[in-house]
């Protein structure tokens, strides 16, 4: 409907649902908010001409910290019903929506959410093996992974197929401080389960993306991710009833 959001979100494997940590970020604050939208879903090669085609302006590049990948045009994306705009990066739009929406408040860019983001940055290459693969072979139509593994072997110099027999038991226990660094920033309030104590904030719905994608990356990720400190588990169970919505 032209009076709703719309959320343009990475596809899946049939039947699509969401499974990227970026795009959950937006889904998640639609999600809390209750705010309508309706998700129009593109695979990695079609973001680009599908974009250029809106004529969204591309995002700015930073000089300071140039981008391996292909990154002008990024997932999520959204269009606003009230003025016709576009906007990408997460972000971005989570201060757009409070803005058009103020309740219920995201309590943006909290200390805590600034400590979640940079552990997340600190985990990614961690964990790169164990869940590159998946992503590839597990979620991605056709199309999209053959993108994905020409952009990233470019970008990187490894194979992906080279991830197929990754030591999972070795990459968890390397990532397990950083996980239980994530359970602390979550322990300093003890009203939790939220960053903030009782009630969620922007902070947590980073955390929550991260932990919904491993959990489609497949749940023997997901159990040894909220295994490795119960503060992890405690926050996505609190979070359930907004990662319900993924289509």
């Amino acid at each position: 409907m032209a009076s709703e959001i719309t959320l343009f979100d990475l596809a899946s494997k049939a039947p699509n649902r969401s499974w990227s940590a970026n795009s959950w970020k937006t889904r998640l604050v639609l999600n809390y908010k209750s705010i309508p939208y309706t998700t129009h879903w593109l695979e990695f090669p079609d973001i680009r001409p599908h974009h250029e085609a809106l004529s969204i302006p591309p995002n700015p590049e930073d000089p300071d910290k140039p981008s391996a990948v292909p990154n002008a045009y990024t997932i999520p994306t959204v269009r606003f019903p009230d003025d016709g705009t576009y906007m990408m990066d997460s972000a971005a739009i989570a201060h757009a929506l409070e803005k058009r929406h103020p309740s219920p408040p995201l309590h943006l860019d909290t200390p805590q959410q600034a400590k979640i983001g940079a552990l997340w940055s600190k985990l990614v290459p961690i964990v790169l093996p164990c869940i590159t693969f998946n992503v590839v072979n597990d979620l991605l139509n056709e199309r999209s992974a053959q993108y994905l593994v020409e952009t990233r072997e470019k970008a990187f110099g490894f194979k992906i197929a080279d991830f197929e027999n990754a030591d999972v038991d070795a990459v968890w226990e390397e990532a397990g401080p950083v996980l239980r660094e994530l359970g602390d920033i979550l322990r300093e309030n003890d009203e939790g389960p939220f960053v903030l104590g009782e009630e969620p904030s922007y902070g947590d719905f980073i955390l929550v993306a991260v932990l919904h994608f491993f959990r489609r990356i497949g749940e023997d990720l997901f159990q040894r991710t909220v295994s490795a400190d119960p503060a992890l588990g405690k926050l996505y169970e609190a979070s359930k009833q907004w990662v319900e919505k993924d289509t």
